[in-house]
């Protein structure tokens, strides 16, 4: 198996997801992306991806189900929009319009720094982002706004990355 970008962001994930759950907080799961497996005889020599996945983590929390996906970035200024698809923010707005909690994390792989962004920020700069195609400065959100505005994650509790730490 090879090693695929984000895989050591979200095996911390996974573990914080564990220690939620035998601590009784939360219960949070990885949701794999349907494959097709391509075969040769009965050798599996490849796959493909059947269909467009969600978002990577799906839960509830105090009721209230959540779902998030985890992004990483090795920008040091910057969280580029183009790592978000399109089928993830359509998803994402719904799950917020029927009550969900919705948000990404996002590693700053160079900072050492994780946020929590949530969908009213992402949102806000998705429509400019949309609505600006093309033109300079929209395509991204800026450092700053996550440290002003989102949830800088940490560890907590014996929680690896307590990102669920402010939700209501």
């Amino acid at each position: 198996m090879s090693y695929h970008k984000g895989d050591a962001f979200e095996e911390i994930i996974n573990i914080s997801n564990k220690t939620y759950k035998r601590k009784g907080i939360a219960l949070v799961q990885k949701i794999a992306t349907p494959m097709k497996p391509i075969r040769r005889g009965k050798q599996i020599v490849s796959a493909y991806y059947e269909e467009k996945s969600t978002l990577d983590y799906i839960g509830l929390y105090n009721g209230t189900p959540i779902a998030f996906d985890a992004k990483e970035t090795k920008e040091e200024n910057r969280f580029p929009l183009s790592n978000v698809a399109d089928h993830q923010i359509d998803f994402m707005g719904e799950w917020d319009k029927y009550g969900g909690i919705t948000f990404l994390l996002v590693n700053f792989v160079k900072l050492d720094k994780t946020f929590r962004l949530e969908w009213e920020i992402l949102n806000k700069y998705w429509e400019q982002y949309k609505n600006n195609k093309g033109k300079r400065g929209f395509g991204s959100i800026p450092i700053g706004e996550f440290e002003n505005s989102c949830k800088r994650l940490k560890s907590k509790d014996g929680i690896m990355l307590d990102y669920l730490e402010g939700i209501k």
